[in-house]
């Protein structure tokens, strides 16, 4: 019996050390990388530099002036430069790839070695990264009314699934931000449909909101946005797992009593209909704006991608149809690539890995090569008011 606990406990020994030396390998990090913003709700901090870290990756993510995870731009645009907006949630934002490896980013080389050289007209393609975590198809044309018009893009790309759909109508935020968790805030500008006329909510709990992330910065945080998370003892750590299983077992209210912080509250239900209708206003709107603007508004369909709703695809192709705006159905590529065995997002952050950002960028590439040379009959061409100005 002495010998075999010697044996296991040096196993157990031999496991922590190789738990130690992995944190300090590839360590983890907490980061407050978004910050409360009161037009559209929240973005990313402006010039900030920090890792995001999961067992998939460890990325070095860099911020723009704005606060966006790009390039630096420059708000006028340069003569002859064709410039493509992308508006979305952390699909487009995409902190789990290096900056090379983002479909904004891929795009944007593709154009430029490709469309750009054969053209006696055009110099260059910027695609620009509008694209920030948790939004919703309403933050989208937000974020074109106070960011991305300025810069004055030919194309303005809106990615769309049920999630972000959904997202539009809930004010309150769940899993974003560990400021507010168990708190029940208004932390997000909603819209609903009133007489028939879009209406604009503006987040009630705005500045208790920025008050809950200022106290967790300054304690926790000492003041700084990102510190590097302890490695936890992981025999501790399976030992207390095991001991809270048997307590469940044995009396699940004794085991719920001894949780440090509130459970989760269930997000509100929501009448789906209405989420499409107010939605599907919405991207009416921003159309209608980006095409005031001489710039054309590109529908990117990810919805059988992220849900099997194939009624909605079919309802937004119509729309696009009708409206005149660009509709990628980028789910098809994304689905087809699955099934061929090809993983398209990280398993355990379930975001795009590398391959899901290149079909992505593919399917921009190709919409818009064929909308340039004139073989997508339905698409306006690429020029606008400001094309070349």
């Amino acid at each position: 019996i002495g010998v075999n606990a010697l044996v296991f406990l040096g196993l157990l020994l031999l496991l922590e050390a190789g738990n130690q030396v992995l944190g300090v390998a590839r360590p983890s990090y907490d980061v407050l990388f978004l910050q409360p913003d009161r037009v559209v709700g929240w973005k990313q901090v402006p010039n900030l530099h920090w890792t995001w870290a999961r067992p998939d990756f460890s990325v070095r993510v860099d911020t723009n002036s704005l606060g966006f995870r790009d390039v630096p731009r420059e708000i006028p645009k340069p003569q002859d430069v064709k410039r493509v907006a992308l508006l979305g949630d952390s699909f487009i934002e995409a902190v789990q790839v290096p900056l090379s490896l983002t479909a904004g980013q891929i795009l944007e080389h593709r154009l430029n070695s490709t469309l750009a050289r054969g053209s006696t007209h055009l110099r260059q393609w910027e695609v620009l990264n509008f694209g920030i975590s948790a939004f919703s198809v309403g933050q989208y044309l937000l974020t074109w009314e106070q960011y991305a018009s300025q810069y004055r893009p030919d194309l303005v790309v809106a990615l769309v699934s049920w999630v972000q759909m959904r997202r539009t109508t809930a004010k309150f935020e769940y899993g974003a931000f560990a400021a507010t968790k168990g708190e029940r805030l208004w932390v997000r500008p909603t819209f609903r449909i009133e007489d028939g006329a879009l209406v604009r909510e503006p987040a009630r709990d705005f500045e208790r909101f920025e008050e809950a992330q200022a106290k967790v910065m300054a304690g926790e945080f000492e003041g700084k946005r990102m510190h590097r998370r302890g490695r936890p003892l992981l025999t501790i750590t399976s030992a207390r797992l095991i001991l809270d299983r048997l307590a469940t077992l044995s009396s699940p209210l004794t085991s719920l009593s001894k949780l440090k912080s509130p459970l989760p509250q269930r997000a509100p239900r929501v009448n789906l209909a209405e989420v499409k209708a107010v939605n599907l206003e919405i991207i009416c709107e921003l159309g209608r704006q980006v095409e005031n603007e001489g710039a054309k508004l590109v529908i990117l369909d990810m919805t059988q991608y992220l849900s099997s709703d194939p009624d909605l695809s079919s309802e937004l192709d119509a729309l696009c149809t009708k409206k005149g705006f660009g509709y990628v159905p980028v789910y098809r590529d994304l689905l087809n690539a699955n099934r061929k065995g090809v993983a398209t997002r990280w398993a355990h952050d379930g975001h795009f890995n590398e391959a899901g950002n290149r079909i992505l960028a593919d399917a921009l590439y190709q919409w818009i090569g064929e909308s340039a040379s004139g073989n997508r009959t339905a698409a306006a061409p690429l020029t606008g008011r400001h094309a070349d100005s």
